[in-house]
């Protein structure tokens, strides 16, 4: 009796070792994949950085292109109305 116990003792141990390892494998594989990916995914990472510097340089050309003409008509609408300001109060005087 006690032979049969102890051999199912050490059927079961296999069968936990087993499903022990399953994630352990598992998480073996994905470390390895995550190690193999990482020189690809620094490559993808630096094009995609110099695509975003250039998407950035556009919208900064764009935002120039559509201020520049409020910018002026606001200069000038403040330069006329300084001296016409101080026309004005050199006059009261």
């Amino acid at each position: 009796m006690g032979t049969a116990r102890d051999i199912a003792l050490i059927f079961l141990s296999l069968e936990a070792l087993v499903m022990a390892l399953i994630p352990l494998v598992l998480l073996a594989g994905l470390a390895y994949g995550v190690y193999r990916l990482r020189k690809l995914a620094k490559q993808y990472l630096k094009l995609g950085q110099v695509y975003a510097q250039k998407a950035h340089a556009y919208v900064e050309q764009a935002s120039r292109a559509v201020v520049k003409p409020l910018i002026r008509a606001h200069t000038a609408t403040r330069m006329s109305t300084t001296i016409l300001e101080r026309i004005v109060t050199r006059r009261s005087l």
